[in-house]
């Protein structure tokens, strides 16, 4: 039996409309510097991280104090979305509406769907054990939309949390919400 814990990452800076060097906030540091005291006793094996920076110093502190490397999938990112959106919640809402929508030079859903479960199913065919993905709220939220038959949607990922901790059971294929630090 192996789990797999999806760690959104902490509070990021949003005055760094940069997407891959946004870094985290005070709170979003202290938040990230509390998970290793909840992954301590849970036998991880591995951790993989998208490669931007705020998902990287989410999870470095518990990668540190387990002694494990920090393995970087550039797949795991999140959704391009082409210039810095004023309406963040209009322009998500209407992809949730429609996986195909994008703007230019930006992803649709079905675009990060492609790339997400080519990456993630690489992870779980060498998985032994427990381990991490650290990445990003609609990244995910499309990943969890798949692994529940569209059971999370829309308004699940609206109300997901910076950072958010969930599990998910290789074994019965049950994706739970576990901890939230915000």
């Amino acid at each position: 039996m192996s789990i797999i814990y999806f760690v959104r990452h902490a509070e990021r800076d949003t005055t760094i409309q940069e997407d891959k060097l946004a870094p985290l906030t005070t709170d979003g540091h202290r938040d990230a510097d509390e998970l290793k005291r909840f992954f301590k006793d849970k036998n991880i094996q591995a951790i993989y991280s998208s490669p931007y920076q705020r998902t990287v110093h989410t999870i470095e502190p518990t990668a540190l104090s387990l002694d494990l490397p920090i393995n970087l999938i550039n797949d795991l990112r999140e959704r391009k979305i082409g210039s810095w959106i004023q309406d963040f919640p209009l322009y998500s809402k209407q992809q949730w509406k429609d996986f195909d929508y994008k703007r230019e030079n930006g992803e649709s859903l079905n675009d990060v769907a492609k790339r997400l479960l080519i990456a993630y199913e690489q992870i779980i065919s060498n998985i032994d054990g427990n381990i991490i993905i650290c990445g990003h709220g609609t990244a995910f939220a499309v990943l969890f939309h798949h692994l529940t038959d569209g059971y999370f949607g829309y308004e699940e990922w609206k109300q997901m949390k910076m950072p958010e901790i969930f599990l998910y059971d290789i074994s019965d294929n049950k994706l739970k919400k576990l901890k939230s630090l915000s």
